[in-house]
């Protein structure tokens, strides 16, 4: 068993070394970031490993270059969909007719924190799974419902039952 453990890492050191550069660009391409690109660049890697993927270096090097490009893209919308859902929040326009508008946000949000307002906002007026989410912003399903959880006990304390 130990021997085929020396082979393997020479093999990936031989995968990385091919393709690090490719990797990153191709994903920095698309965030243009080179803290997350490093990150997705990582995750690409610990993705292309768990498949256990026993091709030729070439292939297993193109591979990579689209697994990383995938997850760059992927990556992309999600955050541009946060981001769009957010400000649309913002928006007066959204909310001129609106119940909203009377300044309910303004108090949930002056009693919760930022991250528990931001769930707040996902969940409740972005109807968001909590699985959704947990994708999203990279947090355990279970700390999400806890956190919820709490958010609607502070709310509840606030605005009665």
């Amino acid at each position: 068993m130990t021997r085929l453990q020396p082979n393997i890492r020479i093999t990936f050191d031989e995968i990385y070394e091919g393709s690090r550069k490719s990797v990153f660009y191709a994903i920095y391409l698309v965030v243009k970031s080179v803290e997350l690109s490093e990150d997705l660049m990582q995750e690409t890697y610990v993705d292309f490993l768990e498949k256990k993927i026993d091709k030729p270096l070439d292939e297993s090097i193109a591979l990579l270059v689209t697994m990383a490009k995938n997850k760059a893209i992927n990556y992309y919308n999600r955050h541009k969909k946060e981001e769009e859902f957010i400000n649309s929040l913002t928006s007066y326009s959204y909310y001129e007719d609106s119940v909203l508008d009377t300044g309910l946000l303004d108090r949930i949000k002056e009693n919760l924190e930022d991250d528990e307002y931001e769930l707040f906002l996902l969940r409740v007026l972005g109807e968001y799974s909590f699985k959704e989410i947990s994708k999203l912003k990279k947090i355990p399903v279970g700390t999400l419902t806890w956190k919820y959880q709490e958010s609607r006990k502070k709310l509840q304390k606030v605005f009665g039952e």
